[in-house]
């Protein structure tokens, strides 16, 4: 190949070369038009990308014109300029101003348009994190809010057996008390019969004031409104007159209740300095509690211990089918029962309990229970030692 020959084909592809460059050019205008609205920093990359391709074009230029005019298709003259030692710095001169331009459109505009898309980065980071944190919320507040539906909907629930439960449980002793007092009423007087119908009206009536007084009392308590009488008394006058109470239910189940002497170890009666009443209701529901679960002619012991220096503790043991350990937590719960009715099929509104804790609590004591599934239960409370002399 000719010297001549090398010199068209080298002239030629340099002007390949250049047509392509400005095709590329072209083309990167009108995508730089097109592409702009769509942020800084793709405007900036399209303006890179094109100084880049005009400098590549015109250094692309610079030579074609050299070969070309080597090549005798331009003036001669033309290569002896372009071609001088001189000159040669000239594409140099192209790289580093085009360089520099580059430089100089990152600076200005490709920095400062990564700074504000890091700072929104960050900011959408944290939107992020506070709509992460929003929801977790929102979460939350919906889980509270099923959850205070599901126990609104328990204690409508609850209401309802209630009410049936309290209608149920007042139509037994009121319909004890109505029908001996109309048995009184249409027979003559026999000292054998009428005591024992009067005495089961009492019985019903009392059993009914002491379901009322519950429900009552435990609204007070509730409310911080129920007064009590501090007064010193020897714990067994209460125990006995609640024993009293519910004899005639003990004795038609064959139940014994034994009953503890309730004196100290000097055989001192046991005081204790509390409200003489409340502690009456207290044993009351305890024993119908324990009579409740206790099978026929089983025992009911209840017993009467010093506790530490200055308490008492007063015990009601039975020998029924005990707790199970799910349902001793909530025992005392209002309304709470762990059956319909115990195998006596006596049903509670479940309230007595409930009274009965909040009653320890107001006169100064606690209240617990002790209980194992198939060995029974012990229910006990806690009450001021007295002393005497200092009744309030």
């Amino acid at each position: 190949m000719t010297s001549d020959t090398s010199g068209y084909i080298a002239a030629g592809l340099y002007w390949v070369l250049i047509l392509c460059w400005l095709t590329i050019l072209v083309f990167y205008w009108r995508e730089y038009r097109r592409l702009r609205g769509l942020g800084t920093i793709i405007s900036t990359m399209l303006v890179v990308v094109f100084l880049d391709g005009a400098r590549t074009l015109l250094e692309s230029l610079y030579f074609g014109t050299i070969f070309t005019a080597r090549a005798g298709i331009l003036p001669p003259f033309m290569f002896e300029v372009l071609g001088a030692p001189q000159l040669v710095i000239v594409p140099k001169l192209v790289n580093l101003a085009a360089a520099l331009l580059i430089i100089v459109v990152l600076v200005r505009q490709w920095f400062p348009a990564m700074r504000k898309e890091l700072d929104q980065q960050r900011h959408l980071t944290e939107l992020y994190a506070q709509l992460s944190s929003a929801h977790e919320q929102m979460t939350a507040a919906h889980e509270r809010l099923t959850s205070a539906h599901e126990e609104l909907r328990k204690a409508r629930e609850a209401q309802d057996a209630l009410t049936h439960m309290i209608v149920h449980d007042m139509r037994t002793p009121l319909t004890s008390t109505i029908t001996g007092l109309q048995t009184v009423q249409q027979l003559d007087y026999d000292p054998d019969v009428t005591p024992e119908l009067v005495q089961g009206a009492l019985m019903g009536a009392d059993r009914l004031l002491l379901m009322v007084n519950d429900l009552l009392d435990i609204g007070k308590m509730e409310a911080g409104m129920m007064s009590v009488a501090s007064e010193v008394f020897p714990i067994r006058e209460p125990i006995e007159l609640a024993v009293d109470m519910v004899q005639a239910i003990a004795l038609d189940r064959t139940v014994h209740i034994a009953v503890d002497p309730c004196l100290d170890e000097d055989g001192s009666p046991v005081l204790v300095q509390a409200d003489r009443e409340i502690v009456r209701r207290m044993v009351v529901n305890l024993v119908g509690n324990a009579l409740r679960f206790s099978p026929r002619g089983s025992t009911i012991d209840l017993n009467v211990e010093q506790v530490g220096v200055a308490s008492i503790r007063v015990s009601v043991e039975d020998k029924g089918p005990g707790i199970p350990i799910e349902h001793q937590k909530r025992i005392f719960d209002k309304f709470h029962q762990v059956d319909d009715g115990g195998p006596n099929n006596m049903p509670s509104t479940g309230l007595g309990l409930t009274f009965c804790k909040m009653a320890a609590e107001v006169l100064g004591g606690g209240i617990g229970v002790q209980s194992r599934p198939g060995e029974g239960s012990v229910f006990w409370f806690t009450l001021p030692m007295g002393r005497p002399g200092t009744n309030v």
